[in-house]
């Protein structure tokens, strides 16, 4: 269960890429005092943390709902994961994450830390490793999310604007093995190709 957590772990937080959604957050909290700063960070983590877990829990009864499998759904977040991933490797914000006014919540809570890549993700590992690890793995890369956005103007200034986009580089690049992987299983399991 352990290693399941950290591989839930580790790929959620490539997903979620929260360093992407540091500049976000500064443009929009930078100049606040601390305990504002700390409020948002909190407000936007917390409310991507309920999110995720909403469609942990009822997800599957979702998929069940429109006759979804989750191989498919696999295919699908798969190709979802897989064209996010190419804006991050480009150093980009996806379009659907481009800030459109300023509020924790929305766009930083989702669709920027909770969007459609991080519930694929989550449903497919609540799915797979089960809700207790899935839930574990929400839960930490979350706080981490918290901290980051908590701490970004001076992690920021330590690592400067092309030590976030080299970060966001390697979180594109392992969010685009994730997805490879997901639609990889997907076609083994409709037994298209042997693994």
């Amino acid at each position: 269960m352990a290693i399941e957590t950290i591989v839930a772990f580790v790929s959620l937080l490539a997903v979620i890429d929260p360093f992407a959604s540091m500049p976000v957050f500064i443009a929009f909290f930078g100049k606040n005092a601390e305990r504002e700063r700390r409020k948002h960070a909190f407000e936007a983590c917390f409310a991507a943390f309920l999110l995720l877990v909403a469609f942990m829990f009822f997800g599957p009864l979702i998929l069940r709902l429109f006759s979804v499998s989750l191989t498919a759904f696999m295919i699908a977040g798969g190709i979802l994961l897989l064209l996010l991933s190419f804006d991050f490797i480009k150093g980009e914000l996806p379009v659907s994450r481009h800030a459109e006014h300023e509020d924790a919540v929305v766009p930083i809570g989702t669709p920027l830390l909770a969007g459609p890549g991080a519930i694929s993700t989550a449903i497919y590992f609540s799915g797979t490793y089960g809700l207790a690890t899935t839930f574990a793995a929400v839960a930490g890369v979350m706080v981490v999310s918290f901290f980051l956005l908590y701490k970004s103007g001076i992690i920021s200034r330590l690592i400067g604007k092309n030590g976030i986009r080299i970060i966001t580089r390697v979180m594109g690049l392992l969010t685009a093995v994730i997805a490879i992987s997901l639609i990889e299983k997907a076609l083994a399991a409709y037994g298209v190709i042997s693994v």
